[in-house]
Formats: C-alpha cells, structure tokens, sequence
C-alpha cells in the first residue's frame, strides 16, 4: 500500500497595502496575523495563541506560538524588514494535529489546497509557499533503505528526472553497523531549492516513539520518500494548488512534484524500479483517498522504555532477585515505594503536568 501526503510546510503572508514608513509595518503585520488567525481557525484548532521571541522561524524577531503544547506552529515577522512578511510555520506534528482536530471539530477532512483557500485575504495579504515536504509512504511494500542506497553508491541505480536527465546531485547516509537507515539525494544547505530524503519510517517512529507510533507497530516495513521543495520550486507548487479541486487532483500534483525530480532506474536495463513504477502508477488511481492519521503524544512512553531498557533500574531488580530471592525482591519494591512517598517533584515537573495532564487524561496512561 501507498500513502501520500504533505508533511511540513510555510508560508510567507506578504502585505497588499504598502505601509507609509517601517514603522506602519508592525501595525499592518500584526493586523495581517489577526486576519490569518480569524480565516485559519488555528487558536480553535490548536489551541491559544501567546507571544514569543524565541524559537521563531530564523530572522524573524517577534511572534506567536501556540501556547503549552507538543508541537511546533508559528506566526512571526520582523518589525524592521516589510520584504520578509508574516511568516507560518507548520511542523509535520502541527500540520498533522490540525488535520485531525480540524475534522473533530467540523466533521470533515482538510487538505492543504482546501486550507490554502480558507486563509485567502481580500483585502490584507497574498499568501505563498515558501517550502513544502512531499512524502511518498510504502508500507507493507517490502521496500529496503540500505538496498536502494547500495545499489545507487555502487551505479547499479540511477536517479533521473521526467526528461530522462541524470540527477548528479550528491548521495549522502546515515549508516549504523554497516546498515543505512536514511540516505540524502541532495544537499540540505540554506540556499538548495530541492532534496529528497529517503528512510525507515517504522525504524524512526519506533526507536523515537514518534507522533505514529502505535501506527508504525501495525506495519512489517514503512519506508519513506520524501521530497523537500524550497524557493522557486516551493512557489511553484504553491501556484498549483491554488487550482486544484479535490483530492484526486491534489494527488496527482503532489505525485507529480516528487516523480518529476526523482525516477530510479536500473543502470544496465534503464528500466523504471519497481518502486518507481508503483509512484508512477497513483496517477493512474480513480479513488485514492487521503487518510487523517491522529498523532498520539509518547512523551511517558519514551521515560517508560528508559525505564525498563536503559535506566538500569531492572538490571537492578534482577540482581536483588538473584540474591535475596522473591522475597528480598518485595522488600525493595516496598523500600522503593516508601522512598517516592518521599520524593519533591521539581519545578520542571510540575511545569510538565501543568502542561500535558489535559492532553494525557484525553489519551489515556501508556501502561496499560
């Protein structure tokens, strides 16, 4: 089976009434968020908006985020530069996370087209990508990470574009006891327009206890491509949404974007790869639907695993056990219960359940 989607993305909102001098710009981009604000939904969605200075996108002084939570979303602009505009910001989490709150709250699905009409402004701004990531999911499909990127490093595969021309970008990886989980066609540098990045998804989501982890656990393999556009390849796009109707269109856009760049071929036959193939044949699909998936929040997941795998406080226990049997077991198990009695959370702590009890009360404990 295959899945597409767009992962991250922003967008730059740029005025469409040029302000008398720099300092009207502050007014008219805090005038242009409230605009976004009210089209988007997103404090219904997400959540409450509050400012922020830091962890803005990079080169935008001042802004908002969403206030407590799991994810990164972000309005910003700088007061000094007009050119740069309003800049949002969604994450793979965020954008994942207003799909899906979107759909509970107004009883339909959202895409990014549709989104993209909804924030349209009259009067106040224009709205453009300025990058988008275009994912490619293979799941159950048998697809190798550290295969395909063997045969490419040894020119048993080559990459080419929908003209036939060879993609000559460099080939990078991340290898681990000899096994490549995750390889790079292309550079990620600043002023790149394009990359791909091809890796284990199940691999990252269950080593990271990722936002699709109780997703991952249902799939043998989940392997991802995934096309990363900036710039003018970014605007593009963005201009290609602004015509598209329903999601069979959409698709078809989003397949197109990535298989355009990215074709492999077998070097000595200079036939498509299977997997190729499979992109290739989506656009030929009549009934493709995309699908909502809910992110779930793992934070306690991840310190439960610590717990159990690396903290060593089994390898402790088993120790006990060895030596003073069941019964010494007990005992420390009471002098480990009577010792958190005794425990003070620090103010991390309490920030955290401050922060998180709503969300996990709504989810449910990990340990069941």
């Amino acid at each position: 089976m295959l899945d597409v989607q767009t992962d991250e993305f922003t967008l730059v909102l740029q005025t469409k009434k040029k302000p008398n001098s720099i300092e009207g710009w502050e007014v008219m981009a805090l005038d242009i968020i409230e605009e976004f604000v009210n089209l988007s939904n997103v404090e219904l969605v997400l959540g409450n908006l509050k400012d922020a200075t830091y962890g803005l996108p990079q080169s935008y002084s001042h802004g908002l985020m969403c206030d407590d939570v799991p994810f990164y979303f972000a309005i910003a602009y700088h007061e000094s530069f007009i050119q740069m505009g309003v800049c949002i910001k969604f994450s793979a989490h965020s954008w994942m996370k207003y799909r899906s709150e979107f759909k509970s709250i107004f009883g339909y699905s959202i895409q990014i087209h549709e989104f993209l009409k909804n924030i349209n402004s009259t009067d106040l701004y224009s709205s453009r990508i300025s990058r988008i990531d275009v994912a490619i999911d293979f799941l159950n499909e048998n697809v190798n990470v550290n295969t395909i990127y063997k045969q490419l490093s040894r020119g048993n595969q080559i990459v080419r574009n929908v003209s036939g021309r060879k993609n000559n970008s460099g080939l990078s990886a991340i290898t681990k006891n000899n096994v490549t989980s995750t390889f790079y066609l292309g550079s990620r540098g600043k002023n790149i327009k394009a990359f791909l990045r091809v890796y284990d998804k199940k691999n990252e989501q269950l080593e990271t206890f990722g936002t699709r982890y109780a997703e991952a656990l249902k799939y043998d393999n989940w392997v991802r491509f995934e096309a990363v556009f900036k710039g003018t390849y970014a605007h593009d796009l963005s201009t290609a949404l602004e015509s598209i109707q329903n999601d069979q269109e959409l698709l078809n856009l989003l397949v197109s974007a990535l298989t355009d760049r990215y074709q492999f071929y077998y070097t000595k036959s200079n036939n498509l790869t299977k997997y190729s193939k499979k992109m290739l044949d989506l656009l030929n699909q009549k009934d493709f639907k995309f699908k909502s998936p809910s992110p779930r929040l793992n934070l306690l997941e991840q310190s439960q695993k610590h717990i159990i795998s690396t903290s060593g406080l089994f390898t402790y226990l088993y120790k006990v056990k060895e030596l003073w049997g069941y019964p010494g077991l007990i005992q420390c198990l009471h002098f480990l219960h009577d010792e958190f009695l005794n425990y003070e959370p620090t103010d991390d702590v309490l920030a955290w359940i401050k922060k998180y009890s709503v969300i996990y009360h709504k989810q449910g404990p990990p340990f069941k």
